[in-house]
């Protein structure tokens, strides 16, 4: 009875050593608001409401890790994307964890991850956005500049070296995203993998960090190609942040360089208008006004060179004010307006999250603001 007893606990123990050696964690954010947005079409109306996003896009994820001995470890991610206001999946519907999909190992050698994930040029994007990513007013907001998530995809980033570290990733374009943000889109193109075209619809980035101190530095490249693997864009950026206790000031450049006006397998002649190349630049600062309160601005300045016609320069003025109420619930106000310049029809509403929120109109300003609490868990 003794020998069953101690057998017993034993295993109870081996049991308990097991399970501490993997876990699995549930998260996620609500972000509901009221929200207004102005000259949402020709007539110069508003349009205001319930909506979503305002400081962060809502989710639903689950992570887990498993330590396999050695050093190394398996991960995996799941992350879904949801409509506050009604509880309705978002962009892609088709895909309920379109966030992001993901199995790898980690250990001494780096990270690997295969599956849905954010693009590297995204990831770097938002990392450097002064408004962390939300949907009105941030340099995302505004009109991210590149593709967001890749799919069929490999990541490799490299252990940090004296604050240094390298990200590498390829994939193919996602099933329901537009090759660019702006002219050429491509409407009408093909996506996923292609069969004896291992580059066809391919997306590849190069992207570095280096931490130092309170200093931040982030570079990246990135291309994408159609699906008969022909260069569609080219996209660079180069960001600065720094903490200066009083106030964190972030700095960046952002240029895409579009090779081919893209239309299913091949390519056709840009037209007077056409976008050919888009710039965008940026400063912005995150000032803690006390313990639970900060306060944060931001200017973007857009270029839209265009094919055998005048530039468009829109500049974009933003505020954000943040009171966290706990370590998981903040009461956000933020307010953004754009000044157009030569015809351009800019928003300052990323219009996955917020609908017709984000309609602009030629040479109208707009403003879009709202107030709205992000809860964590």
């Amino acid at each position: 009875m003794k020998k069953s007893l101690i057998a017993l606990a034993a295993l109870a123990t081996v049991a308990t050593v097991a399970q501490a050696q993997s876990s699995v964690s549930v998260y996620g954010i609500v972000d509901t608001g009221y929200m207004r947005s102005t000259n949402v079409d020709s007539n110069g109306n508003s349009v205001s409401g319930i909506s979503n996003g305002g400081l962060a896009t809502s989710r639903l994820g689950f992570r887990g890790t498993e330590d396999l001995g050695s050093g190394l470890k398996a991960n995996f991610v799941l992350e879904a994307e949801f409509l506050g206001d009604n509880g309705s999946q978002n962009s892609t519907a088709e895909a309920f964890f379109a966030r992001q999909s993901t199995v790898g190992l980690e250990g001494n050698f780096g990270r690997v991850d295969l599956g849905r994930i954010n693009a590297g040029s995204y990831a770097m994007q938002a990392k450097f956005d002064p408004f962390g990513a939300n949907n009105i007013g941030g340099i995302i907001a505004t009109g991210q500049i590149g593709q967001v998530r890749v799919e069929n995809s490999v990541t490799y980033t490299t252990p940090t070296f004296a604050g240094l570290s390298v990200s590498l990733q390829t994939g193919t374009r996602t099933s329901t995203s537009a090759n660019t943000v702006s002219t050429p889109a491509a409407s009408t193109a093909t996506y996923g993998e292609i069969a004896g075209q291992p580059n066809g619809n391919r997306n590849n980035t190069l992207a570095v960090n280096y931490t130092q101190g309170k200093l931040e530095l982030g570079a990246y490249y990135a291309d994408s190609k159609d699906a008969a693997a022909i260069k569609l864009h080219e996209n660079f950026g180069g960001f600065a942040r720094y903490d200066f206790g009083v106030a964190r000031v972030t700095t960046g450049l952002i240029d895409v360089n579009y090779k081919n006006k893209a239309s299913g397998t091949s390519t056709t002649a840009w037209a007077s208008g056409d976008t050919v190349e888009t710039r965008k630049a940026f400063i912005g600062v995150n000032v803690p006004v006390s313990a639970n309160l900060t306060v944060s601005g931001l200017v973007e300045k857009i270029q839209y060179k265009r094919y055998t016609s005048s530039d468009r320069e829109p500049t974009i003025f933003s505020l954000l004010g943040q009171y966290n109420l706990s370590k998981r619930t903040a009461l956000y106000a933020v307010y953004s307006q754009v000044n157009q310049d030569n015809g351009s029809a800019q928003t300052n509403v990323s219009t996955t999250k917020l609908a017709e929120m984000a309609a602009a109109v030629s040479d109208k300003s707009k403003v879009s603001y709202g107030v709205g609490i992000r809860h964590s868990f």
